[in-house]
C-alpha cells in the first residue's frame, strides 16, 4: 500500500492501517454478497457453471474462542454484573489520560458488557432445548464468543468452531453457495444450501451429491419434493442397528434383525428360542415400528443375558421391527446400489473436498480471525470469492479450444 502506485491512487495518498482494513472487511457484507453473486453470473454467462451436478459438503473451522472460555450461567451473570459496574464508572476519574484514551477505555468496557449479555442470551437459547433441569445447569457457552459451539474435528479434537458449508458445481469446480452455521452435525444442512444456491443463481441444480452426514430420510424426501436427483451415502439399516446396540452395551449379534418375527401369531422369537409378546406400535423418524417384549423371567434365567439385555433383564428385552421402509427411501437405496448411482457418488470427493483443501492450505483459513457468526460468515465469503476469482483467471487464460 505504501509503495504500490495504483493503491496509493485509490487511497488518495492516505495511509491505511490494519484497523481500517479490518473494518472494511466486516462493514460491507451486503456489497460483498452482491459481488459474489455477480461473479457467479459472469462465470455462468461464460458457460462455466452448468448446474448439472452440485456437490455439497461441510467442514469445521475453529473460532477465536478458547476451550477454557466456556462458562455456566452463574459465572456469566457475575461477569455481566462486573462489566456493568465498570461501564457505570466515570472514565475520567477511573483511568485518567486523554479524552481519546478515555473514550477507548469506555468503548472496551461497553464491548465487554455486550459480550456478557450475548453469552447469557445464547445460553438461554441452548437451555430452551433441554428438558432436564440438571442438564440445563450444565449448559455452557463461551464468555468471549457466545455464538461459537464445541465441534469435533477430523483429528477428534473438540474445539469451539463454526460449520462452513460449501456447494460446488461439479463440471467447473465453481463454488455456487456458502453458509456458515452453529450446527455441529450436517443432518439439516442441505435445505439451507439449496436456498443459498437459489438465491445466488435463481435456479436449482439438476442433481446433488453429498456424503452420509447429509443423507437421511428428511433430506431424501425434500430433494424428491423439489425434483432434484439426489445421491448420497445412506447407512445400511442393519449396520446402524448394530452400532446402536454397541452404544447400549448390547452384543451386535443380538440386534433386532437376529430376532424372528412371527406375524401369524403376533409374536417374535429371540435368538435363545423364547417367545416375545406384542407390546405396541411406535413411530421413529417417520417410520412405523412394532415392538415386542420378552418375559422377564426368561431374560433373567437366559445364558445370553449379559450379551442381550445387560441393563434391563428384570423388565424383559424389548425389540422393535420396522414394518416397511418408505417407498422413496427404498427407491433411493435401489438407485444407490446401481452402477450409475455409485459412479455419480464417486464424483463427490474430488468436487466437494478440493475447495476446502484450497481454502485451508492456500488461504490459511483453519481458524477464523474474527469473532462471532456473522463475521465468520463474511470471512468465509471473502475466501470463497477469492477461490472463484482465481478459478476464473486460470480458466480464462486457457484458450477455449484447449478447454474443449
Amino acid at each position: 500500500m505504501a509503495y504500490e502506485p495504483g493503491l496509493m491512487w485509490l487511497s488518495a495518498m492516505e495511509v491505511i492501517n490494519h484497523h481500517t482494513l479490518s473494518d472494511f472487511r466486516i462493514d460491507h457484507g451486503e456489497a460483498l454478497t452482491h459481488l459474489f453473486t455477480q461473479m457467479l453470473v459472469v462465470l455462468s454467462d461464460a458457460g462455466l457453471v452448468k448446474m448439472r451436478l452440485v456437490a455439497h459438503d461441510g467442514t469445521k473451522i475453529r473460532a477465536q474462542a478458547g476451550v477454557d472460555s466456556f462458562r455456566r450461567e452463574a459465572t456469566l451473570r457475575e461477569k455481566l454484573a462486573a462489566a456493568r459496574q465498570l461501564v457505570e464508572q466515570d472514565p475520567q476519574a477511573d483511568c485518567g489520560g486523554s479524552k481519546r484514551q478515555q473514550a477507548a477505555q469506555q468503548r472496551a468496557r461497553r464491548e465487554r458488557m455486550e459480550r456478557a449479555c450475548s453469552a447469557l442470551e445464547q445460553l438461554h437459547k441452548l437451555q430452551a432445548n433441554v428438558q432436564d433441569s440438571e442438564q440445563k445447569d450444565r449448559v455452557r457457552v463461551s464468555s468471549s464468543e457466545a455464538e461459537a459451539r464445541k465441534m469435533k474435528h477430523g483429528d477428534h479434537a473438540l474445539m469451539p468452531s463454526y460449520n462452513a458449508q460449501i456447494s460446488t458445481d461439479a463440471d467447473s469446480g465453481v463454488i455456487v453457495g456458502l453458509h456458515v452455521s452453529q450446527a455441529a452435525d450436517d443432518s439439516h444442512g442441505l435445505e439451507p444450501a439449496l436456498e443459498e444456491i437459489r438465491k445466488n443463481l435463481g435456479r436449482l441444480p439438476e442433481q446433488v451429491v453429498a456424503d452420509g452426514g447429509f443423507t437421511n430420510r428428511a433430506s431424501i424426501e425434500k430433494m424428491a419434493e423439489q425434483k432434484i436427483d439426489f445421491y448420497g451415502s445412506l447407512p445400511d439399516p442393519q449396520e446402524r442397528s448394530e452400532a446402536a446396540m454397541k452404544s447400549h452395551k448390547i452384543d451386535p449379534k443380538f440386534a433386532p434383525h437376529f430376532f424372528i418375527l412371527q406375524p401369524e401369531t403376533r409374536t417374535a422369537q429371540c435368538p435363545a428360542g423364547k417367545s416375545m409378546k406384542y407390546l405396541r406400535r411406535v413411530q421413529k423418524r417417520g417410520d412405523s415400528y412394532q415392538s415386542y417384549r420378552a418375559n422377564a423371567a426368561d431374560c433373567m434365567a437366559c445364558a445370553f443375558q449379559k450379551q442381550c439385555c445387560p441393563r434391563n433383564a428384570a423388565q424383559g428385552r424389548i425389540v422393535s421391527f420396522r414394518q416397511q421402509e418408505r417407498a422413496q427411501i427404498a427407491e433411493f437405496r435401489k438407485k444407490m446400489a446401481s452402477e450409475e448411482g455409485q459412479r455419480i457418488y464417486r464424483r463427490r470427493g474430488a468436487t466437494a473436498e478440493f475447495p476446502f483443501a484450497w481454502i485451508k492450505e492456500r488461504m490459511k483459513l483453519r481458524k477464523f480471525r474474527l469473532f462471532g457468526l456473522r463475521k465468520a460468515g463474511l470471512e468465509a465469503l471473502w475466501a470463497v470469492l477469492a477461490y472463484n476469482v482465481m478459478l476464473w483467471i486460470r480458466v480464462t487464460r486457457v484458450p477455449a479450444a484447449v478447454r474443449g
